[in-house]
Formats: structure tokens, C-alpha cells, sequence
């Protein structure tokens, strides 16, 4: 839920380090005010969207000419013409591609404290 993972997922950025870049610098708006943090906790209902500024809409526009990820999760949706993208939901486990067990990490960290 990190905006610089959504921002990636809906494909205004080719890349995670690239979407981190694009949030510092000042591009994006949530639900309408310029967020530059990109470790900012998105929640449901949120609206991102790219800044009225013409370098903004270019540079995401080109990004999303040629996107990272071919779909778009089932927890986001993206308007690509007016560049907006809402977070419909908090993603589900499954759609993670990673194969963890948590019990493990609890257990790890349980160990260093």
C-alpha cells in the first residue's frame, strides 16, 4: 500500500526505484495534494493521480506507453486518459508472488530482541 508500489502497479513507472523517483520529485497527487513521500501509506478510496503540470503528464504518459507490469492488480484501476489511477481495496495475499512463511520471520526476529 506504499504509494511508490502503486504508483509502479499501475504502470506510471517502468520500475519501483523509477516510481520512487517520480513520488520525490513531486508528480503524483493523492486525492488531490502533492505527496513527495514515497513511503506514504495509501488507503481504500484513495485517488492518485499525475500533477497538472505538462513535464508531470509527459513523463508519466511516456511511461505508460511501454508499462512494466502487463496487467493492473484487481485492487487498483486506472483511467490511462485522464491519468488517474483509485485504489479500490487492500491487496489479497494470493496475488503475491512470493511463497513466505511468516511463523519463520516472527521466530527470526523474536530471536534478536
Amino acid at each position: 500500500m506504499r504509494l511508490d508500489n502503486i504508483v509502479f502497479r499501475l504502470g506510471m513507472a517502468p520500475t519501483i526505484p523509477a516510481a520512487r523517483q517520480v513520488v520525490n520529485h513531486g508528480h503524483i497527487c493523492v486525492n488531490g495534494k502533492r505527496v513527495s513521500i514515497a513511503s506514504y501509506q495509501c488507503q481504500t478510496g484513495d485517488v492518485i493521480s499525475v500533477r497538472n503540470n505538462p513535464r508531470s503528464k509527459q513523463l508519466v504518459e511516456a511511461y505508460l506507453a511501454f508499462p512494466g507490469l502487463a496487467n493492473v492488480p484487481s485492487h487498483l484501476d486506472l483511467n490511462k486518459s485522464n491519468l488517474i489511477g483509485t485504489v479500490n481495496g487492500i491487496i489479497e495475499r494470493d496475488w503475491v508472488a512470493l511463497q513466505l512463511n511468516e511463523l519463520l520471520i516472527v521466530e527470526y526476529y523474536s530471536r534478536k530482541g
